[in-house]
């Protein structure tokens, strides 16, 4: 049976899961792994979710006084629901932590960046439609 290593998205500890479970939970806190809403992070987390999970990362850097950002917040909550266990879905707010919007050269905003094996493979900085971050996240498997 394969195995796959996934951060938590409560407590942000590594787990390594196997592929054929139906039950997933984490080893430390038993929050669901396979929650698939957006996981809002810090800069220490950010980190951890790009360089620890197996699975592609798609981080959101966005901001609250953003309208681009807040007319694509229902949108890439609902593309993220399509995708549990596949590609996790990051919102890092940029007024809150700058570190590592200024670490990954965020300079607009919405700007969404695209890893896989912690190394960035691809940025947009505008809004997108469900349809387009579903199509992106597809992509990234």
């Amino acid at each position: 049976m394969e195995t796959f290593k996934i951060v938590c998205p409560e407590c942000t500890s590594v787990n390594t899961i196997k592929t054929q479970v139906q039950t997933i939970a984490c080893t430390h806190c038993q929050a669901e792994l396979d929650d698939p809403f957006p996981v809002e992070v810090s800069d220490e987390s950010c980190s951890t979710h790009i360089n620890e999970n197996d699975i592609p990362v798609l981080v959101d850097f966005y901001s609250p006084t953003c309208g681009p950002c807040m007319a694509m917040y229902d949108d890439y909550e609902d593309a993220a629901l399509g995708f549990p266990l596949k590609v996790r879905f990051l919102k890092v707010n940029s007024d809150e932590y700058q570190k590592v919007a200024r670490e990954y050269g965020v300079s607009a905003l919405p700007t969404i960046i695209a890893f896989k094996k912690g190394q960035e493979v691809n940025r947009i900085s505008k809004q997108l439609s469900r349809v387009e971050l579903s199509l992106w996240a597809q992509s990234l498997i």
